[in-house]
């Protein structure tokens, strides 16, 4: 669980969620489905991603810059 780590659509659509879940229990009568807003008004504020978190590698596929300008000077040889 990672916070502020998801889109502004995924946000909106969070909100829109929210609204359905509150018009529901308003509209119902039961007050306390309403209360199950909190949980989706709070993720969308926080901007919680429930995705796994990828493990970051050691290795870097990255070349420094002197290995990089070695190596076209290499090829244009």
């Amino acid at each position: 669980m990672r916070f502020y780590a998801i889109t502004f659509d995924k946000v909106v659509i969070r909100f829109y969620l929210m609204m359905g879940v509150v018009l529901l229990g308003m509209f119902s009568g039961y007050y306390l489905i309403a209360g199950l807003a909190l949980p989706l008004f709070l993720s969308a504020v926080l901007g919680i991603s429930f995705k796994p978190e990828v493990p970051v590698l050691a290795d870097s596929k990255v070349l420094p810059l002197a290995k990089a300008k070695q190596g076209k000077l290499e090829k244009a040889a």
